[in-house]
């Protein structure tokens, strides 16, 4: 896979994490058509995911970009509820720590009282042994819709194969869409994931992870994909470093061009 990443950053990033103890930091965005039973145009209908490690464990920010949804797209349609991956090389995942809502996030129709780093653990669940439809090449999931997993799957709180309320739970867009109703739950724009891994991944290997990944909205509604070749970026490295890095990242960025 063709890999273009944010020119200006990756080479001072090569540096300085090559001499430090941070890891690896990867931004997709879903838009690409990667089948499902919507035969409608996507009409703005995208994701995205920020993909974080830190020794073995792995954070990802799942967010609901779409600023429309495809004609006839009823409210769990509109729902971002699956994100998909292979971690290969033999690598799993150990343990789902937490789901909780995102920066900036809050939940709606029966959430409406949950807000940013309320969890939302017991509505979504893990798995090393594949998805359903589409997903059934993929071997981790993530999930709030029932039915994924050639073999056990577990919630983030720690259940053995939960009965999750898929497609609600999701995740809408911010602003919502398409109005949950006040008996479904929700999450308006984001939520983080937080696992830990059978080993440390190296930023080649998250990019791999992460631009191979897809997501499913609704119940077998719509899948997206990230386009090819996929774009990306590194989290800006002074974000990850502090302000004094920042002035030594620009100095080294001075010196590589």
């Amino acid at each position: 896979m063709s890999i273009q990443t944010c020119r200006g950053v990756v080479a001072v990033a090569a540096v300085l994490v090559a001499c430090s103890a941070v890891g690896a930091n990867v931004v997709v965005n879903y838009t690409v058509d990667a089948g499902g039973s919507n035969s409608n145009p996507l009409n703005g209908l995208s994701a995205s995911a920020a993909w974080r490690t830190d020794g073995t464990e792995l954070t990802i920010t799942v967010t609901n970009s779409s600023t429309g949804v495809p004609i006839g797209a009823e409210v769990s349609d509109s729902l971002l509820v699956s994100l998909a991956f292979n971690l290969g090389n033999g690598l799993f995942i150990v343990s789902g720590d937490s789901a909780v809502i995102g920066p900036g996030s809050t939940g709606v129709g029966s959430w409406s009282g949950l807000l940013e780093d309320d969890t939302v653990a017991d509505e979504w669940l893990w798995t090393n042994d594949a998805g359903g439809d589409l997903l059934e090449t993929f071997s981790q999931v993530i999930s709030t819709s029932m039915g994924q997993g050639g073999g056990s799957t577990v919630s983030f709180n720690g259940v053995a194969d939960p009965n999750v309320d898929g497609p609600f739970g999701g995740i809408a867009a911010n602003p919502v869409l398409v109005a949950v109703p006040m008996n479904q739950p929700a999450v308006s724009n984001s939520i983080v994931f937080t696992m830990t891994l059978s080993d440390v991944l190296s930023q080649s290997q998250l990019e791999r992870i992460a631009g191979g990944s897809i997501v499913e909205f609704g119940s077998d509604y719509q899948y997206l994909g990230v386009p090819a070749p996929g774009v990306l970026c590194l989290l800006a490295v002074a974000s990850l470093l502090g302000a004094p890095r920042r002035r030594q990242a620009a100095g080294l960025s001075s010196s590589l061009s």
